[in-house]
Order: C-alpha cells, then structure tokens, then sequence
C-alpha cells in the first residue's frame, strides 16, 4: 500500500541523517576517550532528554530535536571549575585537543567514500549526457552541438553524466574551454567549448539542458489553481505513448501538439503500471504579457560553428549595417531584406573592430536563406528594432531606433530585465521611458496578453533520462571517490558563490529542504538514498571545518592562535566570538528555513 512505503522512506531518512550526526559525534567521543578525556554526556540531538542511561562516567542521551547532536567533555566548557585533572579536556595539549575536534570532520569524510562506494554497488540513477535544449547564443550552439548529441567524454574523463559536465563547466578555464567528444548518429566528433558566466545563476555555463523521457515527473497548476492535467486524472510516473492515436517517442513531438491545441482537447495514451490508458485533457490557453516591440539588434551576439553564416565568415561580435546597400536598424530589418530579396547573392556590410568588410552569400533559395539566419544570433538590447501592430508600444508612439532607458524611474540596461518587470506586472500599468536622437519621451503604457498566439499547455514537466551507474568493488571504489571530488569542488563552488555575490542567497536550504531531498532520494531507490547521504556527510565535514566560531573549525582557529602565541585566547575574546558564531549560525538557520517555506508555498 502507499502509505507503507511513505512510511518506509521517512524513517529510512531519518534513519540516515541521525546517522550522519551520530557518525560527527562519535568521532570526538572516540578520540576524547583515547587521549584520556573524561567524556560526561553522549546526545544524538538537542534539547531536554528524551531517553538517557548512565554507562560509566558517561550519560547517553536521546534528546527532543533530531537536528545535530553534541559529546560534553570534561573541563570543556568555560563556566565549568577547572582543577587542572589529566582526564580534563583544558589539560591536553594544543595537538591532542586539535585531534578530538578533527575526529568528527574525519569520521563523516570516511562515511562520505564509504557511503559512496556503497551506493556504486547497488546501483545509483545519474541523468544522461544526452543534450536536450540548446540555447541559442550560448557557447554550446555556437559550437554546432545539437538536440541529441550524447557527450561520451570531457576533458578525456570516460562515461560522464549531466552532473560531471556540470562541474567541470563551471570550474573550466575560460581561455582554455571544455574539450568534449561527442557521438551523433553514430559517429564521434572533437568539440571545444568556451563556457559563458551567467550573471542570472552566478556561475559559468554552455547552455544546454538534459534530454528528457516521456514520463511525468511533476504536475502543476495555472491560474486560480487550474491544472489540466491533474484534473484530468493524469499522475506522475505516467508515460504518455501518443497523441491523438499518434505514437510518440520525443518531448518536441508531445509539446509541439500540446503547444498547438489552446482550448482544445487531446486524447493522451499513458502507460501506467504496465497497462496503456487513454485520457482527454484540455490544454489551458497560456498567454504573457507583452508591449508589442522587439528589441533584437544587428549586432551577432553567436554563430552557429559549421553553419552557412560561419562559412561565409561571419564571426561573432560583428554588426550587419547594411543588406545589398540598404541600411538596416535591427535583426528585423535584416530577415526581411534577406527573405524578400530577388538576387542570389546577397551582399551584407558588417562592422568589426571598427573596420567595414563586405560579405557576399549565395542564397539561391527560401530554403538556403532560413537556413543562415538559423545560424546567427542577434544581441538583444533596449533599441526597438520593430513594433507590433495593435499593441501598447505602437499606440503610445515608440517607433523603430527609440532606445528605452527606464520603467517606473528606474533606469534599464538589459533587454531581459524589462521581459521580467514586464511579465511580473500582470497588466497593471507601467511608466515607460525612450529616447529618440536626443529627444526624451514619457508615457504610461499598459502591458497586454498576446491571446491570438496563446501555447497550448497540460501543466506537466518530463522526468530526465537517467542512467543506472552499478560497478563491483573495483569500480565502485574509483568512481565513488571520483564522485567525492566532484561533490567538495561543487561544494567549493557554493561558497565562492555567495561570498562573491555572483550566487543568490535565495539558493540556501536548510533542515526541510535536506528532508525533501532525501525523502526524494528515498523515492527513486536505496541507492541514491546512501548516495545523497554521502554527500550530506561530505558537507557536513567540510561547513564544520570552516574557521567560523561555534563550529570545529572555529576551535580549530583558537588553538592555532593559542600555539602561535603560547597562551589560550582570553575568556572574554573566546566568548564574544562564540556569540558572533553563534548569532551568524542561527541566522543562517533562520534565513535558509524562511527560504525552504518560501519553495513549499509556490509549489
């Protein structure tokens, strides 16, 4: 019954992040004891004690809150009578005292490797390096890697996933690129990748995203709560097989009839539990908000590598002034005078690096003349390159070469903020600021729904394609501790993120966010259960050996102090510290839980 394996899966998790805690502790209690300290208390927990047994000089607890846990040692707290005994903690030396504090962070380390050498042996679900969307503009499309190339290496590493080309991508040197070798309908090609910072997420990127199955992974809802999908009785794990008695073996055969059917109904074949069903559902008419203008340049912010435009010569960076002598303001102009063209040869003057060069294409059809522009990117900035008839823009007077500077008084510098500030002000009027040669105007504008080219949508999101990675102990023991690598420079990526600013602090997750994760873990299979625990343990080591007050590493810092000057830091610096410490932890706690409340209530 589901509620049983609901059940199973929370106390596996519970099971496995008390056993992360238990694990840190029994570090510092094993290696307390062996120097010779006096271990008073033993909790799994915070808080009053639930459960306790005094077992020679030390009390075992179970204590209220399931959220860490702590070892009480003898002469280790500062209110506490020092008399100076061996078996106090203040008595042992810097380096015995530096070893009890390193034990718990060594502890979770090994757990870490164990945990995923483990996993390797039972078989951890890793998504494909299968290439599903490809931004357009971003270093991978102008590189030619397209929907469904598989990436069978990168950087001369064998039998990637999604998870290592992220990394690697991430923390590649942009000067030298990703090397990848990429298999397409059979063959296997060389390809170099020069990764882009993306300012929005803080971190380098290619732009690509995974290949996706056809099974529902989730189901969401519109506006007032209306989900189609869901009200059609479609469940997640469904896999829909065809379309109007169509079969199907893509997401873009699905989306394209999905995108297609505004207010119409589709008859879906799913498959579910073994058995091929049919179900009626209508896609919800999914409109955005527009202003009616486009702000697409005649500057080439990519080009395709291997395409018609790359092979004529043009490069990125160039900007097209003229079409066979007539100047153009935008990409607009540009398609128009490429498409209507009557001569074969078309003959573009760009702009590069302040120099004027001609570049004559032979386009001999509509077909050859789809196919180049295909292969250029426009930049996107805020100088209206065309205007769309009967929209907000064209009636308040914005014309073709208006460059727009500010919305609501404040000043705009890149075309995606305006799509955002446009899309979040759910029609409610805007004030909108352009400028024309060095005139400046000022006009209220009211952003309208784009209702005759509604998308058809069913509210659903595919599962990615996954892989099962499984090796015998050889194996497992390479990749786990390949995998352990990959997790502390991830890990190292997060930190650097947020202290550089470049990483939004709306990313941090605490205790519920840890517990969804794991229950999803839980969901998909035991062994990427231990294999996420794995990671917690990791990090678990690596946050506690931080120089920060209250945790290990902070102590850690003390004592390094305390041998370089010969004496412990005063009581009163220690204390002040210890509440700095303390005061940034509980905030971090506070701000990261409001964060994981803030994921629960937009799901």
């Amino acid at each position: 019954m589901p509620y049983v394996n609901v059940s199973t899966n929370v106390i596996l998790v519970i099971l496995g992040i008390g056993l992360l805690i238990f694990i840190h502790e029994l570090g510092h209690f094993l290696m307390a004891k062996k120097i010779g300290v006096r271990v008073l208390a033993f909790s799994l927990g915070f808080g009053p004690a639930i459960l306790k047994k005094q077992w020679g000089e030390t009390e075992y607890r179970l204590s209220l809150f399931p959220l860490g846990g702590y070892v009480k040692l003898s002469g280790e707290s500062s209110e506490e009578e020092k008399t100076g005994s061996p078996w106090e903690f203040s008595s042992k030396s810097v380096g015995q005292r530096a070893s009890v504090l390193v034990a718990g962070v060594a502890l979770n380390a090994l757990l870490a490797f164990v945990a995923f050498i483990v996993a390797f042996q039972i078989g951890v679900p890793f998504i494909t390096p299968e290439v599903g969307q490809v931004a357009p503009g971003w270093p991978a499309w102008d590189a030619g890697i397209q929907r469904g190339d598989k990436i069978v290496e990168i950087n001369g590493s064998k039998d990637p996933d999604f998870e290592d080309l992220f990394t690697v991508v991430a923390l590649s040197n942009p000067d030298d690129g990703v090397n990848l070798k990429i298999e397409r309908e059979g063959k296997v090609f060389d390809v170099n990748v020069t990764p882009k910072y993306d300012t929005e997420h803080g971190i380098q990127r290619i732009g690509i995203m995974p290949a996706t199955s056809l099974e529902i992974d989730k189901i969401f809802a519109f506006e007032n709560n209306y989900s189609p999908a869901r009200d059609a009785g479609i469940q997640v794990k469904d896999v829909i097989v065809a379309v109007n008695g169509k079969r199907i073996s893509t997401e873009d055969e699905f989306r394209e009839v999905e995108a297609s059917s505004a207010g119409k109904e589709i008859a879906l074949t799913v498959l579910r539990d073994n058995k091929e069903e049919e179900i009626i559902v209508v896609p919800f008419k999914s409109t955005r908000w527009m202003l009616g203008l486009s702000c697409a340049t005649a500057l080439l912010d990519g080009v395709k590598n291997n395409s018609l435009a790359s092979q004529a010569g043009f490069l990125k960076g160039d900007e097209i002034v003229e079409v066979n002598s007539k100047p153009v303001t935008g990409f607009t102009d540009i398609r128009k005078l490429v498409i209507g063209s009557e001569e074969e040869t078309i003959v573009f003057t760009v702009k590069r690096n302040d120099t004027i060069t001609l570049i004559p294409v032979l386009l001999r059809d509509e077909k050859a003349k789809e196919e180049f522009l295909g292969g250029l990117t426009p930049f996107y900035g805020l100088k209206v390159d065309s205007l769309v008839g009967g929209f907000p823009a064209e009636k308040i007077g914005l014309k073709p070469g208006d460059k727009i500077i500010s919305v609501d008084e404040k000043e705009i510098k890149e075309w995606g903020t305006l799509l955002q500030i446009v899309m979040m002000s759910q029609g409610k009027p805007l004030v909108i600021e352009w400028m024309r040669d060095n005139e400046r105007f000022v006009s209220t504008i009211v952003p309208q729904k784009d209702e005759k080219n509604a998308i058809g949508s069913i509210g659903v999101k595919f599962r990615e394609k996954t892989v099962i990675k499984q090796y015998g102990l050889l194996g497992s023991c390479v990749v786990g501790t390949k995998k352990a690598i990959v997790n502390v420079q991830r890990l190292y990526l997060t930190i650097k993120g947020f202290f550089s600013q470049r990483l939004s602090t709306k990313n941090v997750g605490g205790f519920i966010l840890i517990a969804q994760a794991s229950y999803e873990s839980a969901k998909v299979g035991f062994g990427k259960l231990v294999y996420f625990l794995g990671i917690l343990s990791l990090q678990l080591a690596l946050l506690n050996i931080l120089p920060v007050p209250v945790l290990d590493g902070g102590h850690l810092l003390f004592l390094a102090i305390e041998r370089i000057k010969g004496s412990p830091v005063s009581q009163r610096t220690l204390s002040i510290a210890q509440y700095i410490g303390f005061g940034l932890i509980i905030t971090l706690v506070i701000y990261a839980t409001r964060n994981d409340i803030m994921r629960l209530l937009t799901l």
